[in-house]
């Protein structure tokens, strides 16, 4: 009588906890009825367990009360025949078919299905957290397997280094591992045979790894290529199983030519040069092609997409990349200092010589300045190609910014700076406003190999500051008395 007496959902609750926490065998005749029934009433035994869950704090760390949580899983965890979803139990039967939460401030018993996930993999019942991975890696309910995708997508995407996730001596990004041995989850959506989903978008590049670890790369087109390509460069710049880094490998060259895998090939990256020169990849924009062959070292194409030596030149009119015209410079410098063969370099030089002005105002010309100011930079640091072609070429500064006599000294032009410096102290009145544009070694170097004095300006000694006054604000460090 006293149950019939209640509301019905407060009811369903008390006589669910009745039968699961006191063993009260009328209590679980009556919720076996209510289930096999369906319904409403088979609704508000669903919804009791929850609220049972939650007033156990089901899944809230410390404050969880396992003994009060076991009971009611153990409940859910009993087969029913009716479920449309494998295994064919009670928890499968009346979950929703994602793993949203309900809305704030908003609950009538609701699931929280990710919890059973974190219950998958930390619940302290060891028998009960087995059950639940066993149900998991089983499991095509939607809104389960949409919990294990939210539960792995932080997992793959990569983070900070995690301490004892790769095998000694490696690194990983990925928090799926355990010195390099598939860590409760990975086991869990490994053996799942509905995992992966195709991607819910194009953005949904956070799945990619469960992707590859499956070997699913039939899935890898829905999502947008450029991310996907960064993703997988990321990936292959980590520790990650051997069978995973030939599936980001296969992938990458798979992928169209994307411009974000051009750009990262001519910024040097190995596999993005493995991976276009494999696939015959080309940018988009023709006027970028003789550089991208010359910096992926494809000097083959390179000798016919380039027979005028009009490499850096192309590049200034093509349009926007990812790379801007000084990164250029210091790859071209930096291709410049390796065994270049002789007829490459020699084009390569010509083409650095001949950046001066166009003589009328265009984005080319515009283009042309930054690739000249570059230059200078380089030369300044002592880059050896930088300051040969600014020697051959007459390269002189454009910007207040960059004075002409550091210039001249250290590229060796000694004969000018000589007219421009000629009882040499405008060059340390120069470096003692400017020094925090240049290195005194520089300076140094050049002076010693040319037998100069070492024209860089002494240090200023500290100046002497008088100490502050006290503020009235100021809260004296230690009290006596009383307040």
């Amino acid at each position: 009588m006293l149950f019939r007496r209640r509301r019905a959902p407060q009811r369903h609750q008390d006589v669910l906890a009745a039968a699961v926490y006191e063993g009260d065998s009328r209590a679980r005749e009556r919720i076996d009825r209510w289930w096999a029934g369906g319904g409403d009433d088979r609704e508000q035994v669903w919804r009791g367990a929850w609220f049972l869950l939650t007033a156990a704090s089901f899944r809230f760390g410390n404050h969880e009360r396992p003994e009060q949580v076991a009971p009611v899983l153990e409940f859910l965890l009993q087969p029913d025949p009716t479920s449309p979803y494998l295994p064919r139990v009670r928890l499968t039967t009346c979950l929703p078919q994602t793993a949203d939460d309900p809305p704030a401030g908003v609950y009538h018993g609701d699931p929280q299905v990710r919890r059973l996930v974190e219950a998958a993999l930390r619940f302290p019942d060891p028998d009960l957290r087995r059950r639940l991975a066993d149900l998991l890696s089983a499991t095509d309910q939607p809104g389960l397997l949409d919990a294990l995708e939210t539960a792995f997508r932080p997992r793959g995407r990569p983070g900070p280094t995690y301490l004892d996730a790769a095998p000694p001596g490696h690194e990983t990004r990925c928090n799926l591992w355990l010195r390099g041995e598939p860590n409760a989850l990975l086991r869990i959506v490994s053996a799942n045979p509905n995992l992966p989903r195709p991607p819910a978008g194009p953005g949904d590049v956070d799945l990619v790894l469960l992707a590859l670890l499956k070997d699913r790369l039939d899935l890898l087109p829905a999502l947008d290529q450029d991310a996907l390509a960064e993703r997988l460069l990321e990936y292959l710049g980590m520790w990650l199983p051997g069978e995973v880094h030939d599936r980001c490998r296969r992938a990458l060259r798979d992928l169209p030519a994307v411009a974000m895998l051009c750009d990262r090939a001519m910024l040097g990256d190995a596999e993005a040069v493995a991976a276009v020169r494999d696939a015959g990849h080309r940018p988009s924009h023709p006027a970028w092609v003789p550089v991208f062959l010359l910096l992926t070292r494809q000097f083959a194409a390179y000798r016919a997409a380039d027979p005028d030596a009009r490499v850096l030149q192309s590049a200034c009119s093509a349009d926007r990349s990812g790379i801007d015209e000084a990164t250029v410079v210091d790859r071209v410098l930096a291709v410049l200092g390796t065994d270049l063969p002789d007829d490459v370099a020699a084009a390569v030089r010509r083409s650095l010589r001949d950046l001066g002005p166009l003589g009328r105002p265009s984005v080319e010309d515009l283009r042309r300045r930054w690739m000249r100011r570059a230059l200078l930079d380089r030369a300044t640091q002592l880059e050896p190609e930088a300051a040969a072609t600014v020697v051959a070429a007459g390269y002189l500064p454009e910007d207040d910014d960059q004075p002409l006599l550091p210039l001249l000294f250290l590229t060796g032009q000694f004969d000018r700076y000589d007219d421009e410096d000629p009882d040499g102290t405008q060059l340390p009145a120069v470096l003692a406003e400017r020094r925090y544009r240049y290195a005194h070694e520089h300076f140094r170097t050049v002076a010693q190999r040319a037998g100069r004095p070492d024209p860089w300006p002494p240090e200023e000694p500290p100046r002497d500051r008088p100490s502050p006054s006290p503020h009235v604000t100021t809260w004296p460090s230690s009290f006596t008395g009383h307040f």
